[in-house]
């Protein structure tokens, strides 16, 4: 949706979208009409005075907005533990540039595939050192054509050259624009600093710059991707060690201003983890926001909003989905719990095959594992195990007990208190019983 689109109405609700500012293009907060009052989402945002794309937050709106009456403020959190005000975007552009202007061979830059305006600021350092610009990664590769194609992205074509070009071309003559800040595992980054990637061979005297942030979550990963790039001999340039990045969501002051132009009776922090949305809601209580009119919600919670109070009125399922061959949300909880097992402790397969009238054994115990023990190192306790599982089926056959489920029952037993004696672990032990 435009934020030059003015009123739009979606059955009963009336929408208005006002400018913000972020490090996508064309960011908007949505200000919702309700019977109950004005609902207001302030979307990503900072406020930057000298945004890349020169559309600056539109603070007149949202203080209309204000002016107008907001009966509940859903606002962005992710910065509220800090103070002040997030730098320009602008301020990254001479620190790619500087860093590209010294590099001697390869330069390879990762960011996020969203950040358009990360991806021109280096696309024109790259040009102003006089170094070709190659897109490696699918999303970026999609998101770089669309840009392109809607007036975002300032790239004359002449300055972009196929990723297959550049095994050609001299290390000193190209930056390689790629997917994987966050370490994502198969990512284009993430394959360089295993050296696996297809099309960059990383070498001492290249370098490397995460001209991002990290996600909250994601750090491990990112940390093991920055461990492999620095083994390659590359040069890392990251935060907060050098300067290649600035947020594109606000600080508290900030997020103060926003809330003095908006003045809402009733405050939602959202977008954050729950230590950001305590901060946010206490920026909130010092501008004059009474706590009892702010709400700390967290995923599945159910708010109700109606004139004269908002108030978290219950919980939906709400979380992770997974997604498993063609099968989607269908892995519950056992299955999970199973396959940590497997994990974690391997399993054995016992094949015994019985006289289905008396239980007698007529062939096996055979015990077959994966992940439990090494053979040759744990022959000796699968022996064991296959000679107690053979003793104790032969005192139930000796019983006059042939029923499979009570023979299953018994191999288990057996075999998970011996495994527990001799090795402090419990596999997972599948019996399999073959009745003659």
């Amino acid at each position: 949706v435009s934020p030059d689109a003015g009123e739009t109405v979606a059955g009963p609700f009336t929408m208005r979208f006002h400018r913000v500012t972020h490090s996508i293009p064309d960011g908007v907060a949505v200000a919702i009409d309700t019977p109950a009052g004005t609902i207001l989402h302030s979307g990503d945002f900072k406020l930057d005075q000298t945004p890349l794309d020169g559309r600056v937050t539109d603070l007149a709106g949202i203080s209309e907005e204000g002016r107008r009456g907001v009966h509940l403020f859903l606002s962005d959190s992710t910065n509220a533990e800090d103070s002040g005000s997030v730098p320009s975007e602008r301020e990254v552009g001479p620190v790619l540039e500087d860093i590209f202007r010294k590099a001697r061979g390869r330069i390879v830059t990762a960011c996020f595939s969203s950040h358009v305006h990360r991806v021109q600021q280096i696309c024109d350092a790259a040009r102003a050192v006089g170094r070709k610009v190659a897109f490696l990664g699918r999303s970026m590769n999609q998101n770089m054509a669309v840009a392109g194609e809607l007036g975002y992205l300032a790239l004359p074509e002449a300055d972009v050259v196929p990723l297959e070009a550049i095994k050609g071309m001299a290390p000193d003559s190209v930056v390689v624009v790629s997917t994987g800040s966050q370490g994502e595992p198969m990512s284009a980054l993430s394959l360089m600093a295993a050296h696996e990637n297809k099309w960059v061979k990383l070498q001492p005297g290249d370098t490397v710059v995460l001209s991002s942030s990290k996600i909250p979550g994601n750090e491990t990963s990112i940390n093991r991707t920055i461990d492999g790039l620095y083994r390659t001999g590359a040069d890392v340039f990251h935060v907060p060690h050098a300067a290649v990045h600035v947020s594109g969501h606000g600080a508290g002051e900030e997020l103060q201003t926003m809330l003095n132009l908006v003045r809402p009776r009733w405050f939602i922090p959202v977008h954050g983890e729950v230590r950001h949305l305590l901060h946010h809601a206490r920026l909130a209580e010092e501008v004059g926001v009474p706590r009892e009119h702010i709400l700390i919600c967290e995923d599945g919670d159910v708010v109700d909003v109606k004139a004269d109070r908002v108030w978290i009125s219950g919980q939906v399922e709400a979380g992770v989905t997974y997604v498993d061959g063609l099968g989607i949300g269908d892995v519950g909880e056992a299955v999970l719990r199973d396959r940590r097992k497997l994990a974690g402790d391997g399993f054995a397969i016992v094949v015994v095959t019985v006289d289905r009238h008396t239980g007698a054994i007529l062939g096996g115990p055979e015990i077959i594992q994966r992940g439990f023990v090494y053979d040759e190192e744990g022959g000796e306790i699968l022996e064991e195990g296959r000679h107690r599982v053979e003793l104790r089926l032969k005192e139930t056959a000796a019983e006059g007990v042939s029923d499979p489920g009570v023979l299953k029952d018994h191999i288990r037993k057996t075999l998970a208190k011996h495994f527990f004696e001799t090795t402090k672990r419990k596999p997972v032990i599948v019996p399999v019983i073959m009745e003659v």
